[in-house]
């Protein structure tokens, strides 16, 4: 989740929500008379057709849906040209939106910033070529350039010069090194270089924080390019089913080796009321019918982590009845 603005004073944010995770957080924020403003449709009074405008409202309730965050209330301020009554915002990922409260509760207040960290990214981009390589890392807010290295072979590369072939990579990597810190490292450029480079690669955290990406060119135009092209936004993605997928195969290591897990509503059920859950793993389409259950694991210092189905270990998951937990201790 993104803070656009902040007047706490106010009781006034500006967010942007940025995953599902976001929704399960704000699910504990917004209230029963909380004020909302952002755009929407609404029907036109002459016409009867839909246009897109600004309109606040005042909340009345509240319908989690896991992948959306439903508030109805009554319209309390809207354009003339448009239906007043009572609205609907659907807030869901990419939604920006303006929120008023008569008090920010201290864990309301901490959901925001734990979900503002979650999403909080940093992806470097390396673009390299015959000429030279350029780097930059890549935030939420804005692009930071950094130094860049020469490959200083003169003619054709890597032909008459493999002395200086092999320096440039060694200085290459030995930046890159210095960043393995970052969500993931975009290596992109128009030519063989980049593979070239990714075959001298022995660090094996570094590797695996290596990601392939074509370009046309090198230097900004580049980076702007592989941004353009959904790089960053496709290895983010790919990192946030990483994370999942090996909350789930740790869970199943335990199972395999019969250590201390549980699965199964019931049975999970069971190990949150004791106290005994560490971490929960539940399906996305499971969140809406759980939020309690949820919510007690975390009130019980447990973590929560939410599994997509779209890759293998989201299936495998619900192939377990789609709820899962690993224990503090063993309650058999």
């Amino acid at each position: 989740m993104k803070v656009l603005s902040r007047e706490e004073g106010e009781g006034y944010m500006e967010l942007e929500v940025e995953s599902d995770s976001d929704l399960w957080h704000l699910r504990h924020v917004v209230d029963e008379g909380d004020v909302l403003r952002s755009e929407d449709q609404r029907t036109t009074i002459e016409g009867g057709e839909k246009k897109y405008t600004e309109l606040e409202l005042q909340v009345e309730k509240t319908s989690y849906e896991g992948d959306r965050l439903r508030a109805t209330g009554e319209i309390t301020e809207a354009p003339e040209d448009v239906e007043h009554g009572y609205h609907t915002f659907n807030l869901e990922k990419g939604i920006t939106f303006e929120i008023w409260k008569r008090d920010w509760k201290d864990y309301q207040l901490d959901r925001i910033e734990k979900a503002s960290e979650t999403d909080d990214y940093e992806v470097m981009v390396c673009m390299i070529d015959s000429e030279g390589a350029n780097f930059a890392i890549i935030t939420e807010t804005g692009i930071r350039e950094l130094s860049d290295v020469e490959s200083g072979i003169s003619g054709k590369m890597y032909q008459d010069d493999s002395e200086s072939e092999e320096e440039f990579y060694r200085q290459v990597i030995s930046v890159l090194e210095t960043y393995t810190d970052v969500d993931r490292i975009i290596v992109s450029g128009p030519g063989f270089e980049k593979e070239n480079l990714v075959e001298r690669i022995e660090d094996e955290r570094l590797e695996e924080q290596v990601v392939l990406e074509d370009a046309s060119t090198t230097g900004k135009a580049g980076v702007q390019e592989v941004i353009k092209r959904g790089a960053v936004k496709r290895v983010l993605e790919e990192s946030r089913i990483s994370e999942e997928s090996e909350a789930v195969e740790s869970f199943l290591d335990e199972v395999n080796s019969g250590g201390d897990v549980t699965y199964g509503k019931d049975e999970v059920s069971e190990a949150v009321e004791m106290g005994a859950v560490e971490k929960l793993l539940i399906t996305e389409p499971l969140v809406p019918e759980n939020e309690n259950l949820m919510e007690e694991v975390e009130q019980k210092n447990g973590k929560v982590q939410i599994v997509h189905e779209d890759h293998d270990a989201g299936k495998k998951l619900s192939s377990l009845g789609s709820i899962a937990a690993e224990l503090r201790y063993s309650i058999e």
